[in-house]
Parts: C-alpha cells; sequence; structure tokens
C-alpha cells in the first residue's frame, strides 16, 4: 500500500505476496526501473498481467508471455509479474528493457501454464491481446460493470474480445449448485436495477437485459458457469453466449 498509493487492492484480489524493485542507469544516464511482484500461484500472475497491459502493444516472447509498449514492458513467469518502465521511447531505452528484461527472466526458475478457464474461450476471432483473467469484483467491473455485488461471487472468470466486437465473460462457480444460486440473486438484482431493462428474446436457455450504454447483454447457464455475450445486437449477443454452451 505505501509503494502502490491508490493501487494496492487489485494486487490483492488476485493474490499478492511481495514485491522488489530497483532502478538501473547506463553510462549515458538512460534509466529503466524494474519491478518484481512476487504474487501466490502462476493464475495470480498471469491474472495480473492481463490487467496491466493494453493489449495494444508488442507481443515478445518471455516467459509466460509479455507485451511491450512505447517505453513500458510486462510479462509473466511463473508465480512472477515483472514490470519495466523507461522514460522515453528512444532505441537506447527500449534495447535497455528487453536486455534487462531477458536477464530478469533468465534468473526465474519458475514455470506455468494460464488457467484453464482461459482455453475455454472459443479461439476463433479471438483477439489474444483482449483477454483478461479475473479473480474478483474489482477486475470484472474493470472489464464490464453489472453495477452490483449480489450473485458475483465467482471463483474465476475470464474476459475475450472477438473480431466482429463482440465480447464473452466466462463467470466460474465451481459447480453447478453454486452458480445456480448466483445466478438466482443476479438475475433478480439485474431485474430491479435502473440501469438494466429486459430485453424479450425467444431462445429460453438464455436472459438478456439492454444495460444503460445500449449494449444486449445475454447470459446464459453452463454447468458451474455463467456465459455472458454483450454486443449492441441482441442477435449477436445471444449467439455469444450459446458459443459456450
Amino acid at each position: 500500500y505505501i509503494y502502490i498509493d491508490g493501487g494496492a487492492e487489485i494486487y490483492g484480489e488476485y493474490g499478492f505476496a511481495r514485491v522488489v524493485l530497483q532502478d538501473y542507469k547506463n553510462a549515458a544516464g538512460k534509466s529503466v526501473s524494474l519491478e518484481i511482484f512476487e504474487m501466490e500461484a502462476p493464475a495470480a500472475a498471469f491474472g495480473m498481467f492481463t490487467f496491466k497491459r493494453s493489449g495494444q502493444g508488442k507481443t515478445l516472447d518471455l516467459g509466460g508471455g509479455g507485451e511491450l509498449e512505447a517505453y513500458y514492458l510486462n510479462f509473466w513467469k511463473g508465480r512472477f509479474l515483472v514490470t519495466l518502465t523507461g522514460f522515453d521511447e528512444t532505441a537506447e531505452t527500449v534495447a535497455g528493457l528487453s536486455a534487462l528484461a531477458r536477464a530478469v527472466e533468465r534468473r526465474i526458475e519458475d514455470g506455468g501454464e494460464p488457467p484453464g478457464l482461459v482455453a475455454d474461450l472459443p479461439p476463433d476471432g479471438l483477439r489474444p491481446g483482449s483477454v483478461k483473467y479475473l479473480k474478483g469484483l474489482l477486475g470484472l467491473n474493470n472489464v464490464y460493470p453489472f453495477y452490483t455485488a449480489r450473485g458475483l461471487g465467482f471463483k474465476e472468470a475470464v474476459r475475450g474480445i472477438y473480431a466482429d466486437g463482440e465480447t464473452l465473460i466466462l463467470l466460474d462457480y465451481g459447480s453447478a449448485e453454486a452458480r445456480r444460486a448466483a445466478w438466482n440473486d443476479l438475475r433478480a438484482e439485474l431485474e430491479r436495477s435502473d440501469r438494466f431493462e429486459p430485453a424479450k428474446n425467444d431462445l429460453a436457455d438464455a436472459v438478456a437485459f439492454r444495460d444503460g450504454k445500449g449494449r444486449f447483454v445475454a447470459i446464459a447457464e453452463a454447468g458451474a458457469r455463467l456465459a455472458v455475450g454483450i454486443h449492441s445486437t441482441l442477435d449477436w449477443a445471444l449467439a455469444t453466449a450459446a458459443r459456450v454452451r
């Protein structure tokens, strides 16, 4: 909390253990700041990586995945999230970021794969940089706000955006029984909310709403999960949720 003034809560939501930081400077005066966050598990490190990356930068073959945007570099490996920041976009600074990142990567012996839930996003048309792995409401509200906590006590979630503009969110509750109880609460909350308007549809296994920005939100039950499809058209939102089922 002392180091990340105002931004520590999201690290705690994913599972934070400790952080070490160090600044580096070369003979020409170019500086790079290095932060290594040790998270509680590889899933937590992966989740924070997806939270911090923009998805608009250059993909890097570092650890489990990396991204460089302007003078800002992130990668994850095992239970560690590594963030490097330069102070300009010169070739020398960018080269320094990459060299230091490689040096850190070699010292991290941990390994790990992205959480299995991520692989359940249908791959066709998925924008890889759009994937966000979530562990709680702070992360979820960053990708789509439901304006309630009722029914959103999921164990893990993932968001992906597709080439035609549709968004898919999978909320995993651990069991069908837990999902059923959560869905009863969430549906009731959305139905009485002034931010969502029920939208009629012909599918018996999905419920749809229209949010305050005019987007359609279709929610379908799928075992231990809720599949949430979001699009500017109702049919597309319904089809997106149905892809997972």
